[in-house]
């Protein structure tokens, strides 16, 4: 009798589907593709990873704030360009700029001719649904890359790493640094290329002022004293991009110190690099650090 009740228990529990008894695996989770593990935490656990890279401003949006790590811009052999960032919040509050509210460090790609993007934050949710196993586990190829859609803040982060072009003109700038940021007042700056940019043109106290490299090329002065030459240009971030000024910047890779020479002008600033997130420390590295084929190296034979 026992036996029987002890028998007819157990039909009625597996019939119900009882919760606690063990479950068959999830086979969606055993063939599904394998993601790497990002090379950052998301979200951000890792003080050091914030705290080893140099952050500066480079792109605003109505919500949001991007800042990215100059000192890692890089491109390789296919055109695809890599650069850490993280993204804030865009309101003022009270917190450190390290913080929850923050996403990131994160390793961000682009692909510049293909128009598409690849970040950490975004690789796992984003893995074609249909792939094979086989090509899951191919390690000579990266899955996760996304379309650009226009007239989004990535776009706008494209227009500034990937280059714009202007109609009338053959060159193509690069972002290098923003001073200020949009609907904020701007505040005096003792940077001595931006004072020069700032007494250019009227004072614009509520635009912040942007400067970018022309064409990404650095000219070879001198190879044995390694000195090299910049043009870079400033602009208002005010519709239309009114233009402030342009300027040769001349490092000197060997000895940490630049000169810059506003076109059209006798005047000459000089001085040593100081700090990594300063105008001058960042137009530096631009023109000695190595960002692979980001930038290119030309001399005055074959400019």
């Amino acid at each position: 009798m026992r036996k029987s009740l002890f028998l007819l228990s157990l039909g009625v529990l597996l019939v119900a589907g009882c919760t606690f008894l063990p479950q068959p695996p999830d086979v969606e989770k055993i063939t599904s593709p394998k993601v790497e593990n990002p090379f950052f935490k998301i979200p951000p656990e890792n003080l050091k990873d914030y705290q080893d890279r140099s952050w500066i401003l480079l792109a605003e949006s109505s919500t949001k704030n991007w800042f990215y790590d100059p000192y890692t811009l890089s491109e390789d052999e296919d055109g695809v360009i890599t650069f850490d960032a993280f993204i804030s919040p865009r309101e003022k509050n009270s917190l450190n700029r390290f913080n929850s509210t923050m996403v990131g460090p994160f390793r961000q790609k682009m692909d510049c001719l293909g128009n598409h993007q690849w970040s950490e934050i975004f690789y796992a949710q984003n893995l074609p649904p249909s792939l094979a196993l086989s090509q899951a586990n191919d390690l000579t190829k990266e899955y996760g890359w996304i379309k650009i859609r226009p007239k989004t803040a990535m776009a706008y982060i494209r227009s500034k790493i990937c280059g714009r072009k202007f109609i009338d003109e053959k060159n193509i700038n690069y972002f290098l640094y923003q001073d200020g940021q949009v609907k904020s007042e701007k505040e005096k700056s003792n940077d001595p290329i931006i004072q020069a940019s700032d007494a250019l043109s009227p004072a614009a106290p509520n635009f912040p002022t942007f400067f970018e490299v022309i064409d990404n090329e650095v000219l070879v002065v001198d190879s044995k004293k390694d000195v090299r030459e910049m043009k870079i240009a400033s602009y208002v971030l005010d519709k239309d991009f009114p233009k402030k000024g342009d300027f040769i910047f001349t490092a000197n890779c060997q000895s940490n110190t630049y000169s810059v020479q506003v076109q059209g002008k006798g005047n000459i600033i000089r001085g040593a690099v100081e700090g990594k997130e300063s105008l001058p420390a960042v137009a530096f590295n631009r023109a000695c650090g190595d960002h692979g084929t980001y930038m290119k190296a030309v001399s005055r034979s074959n400019r």
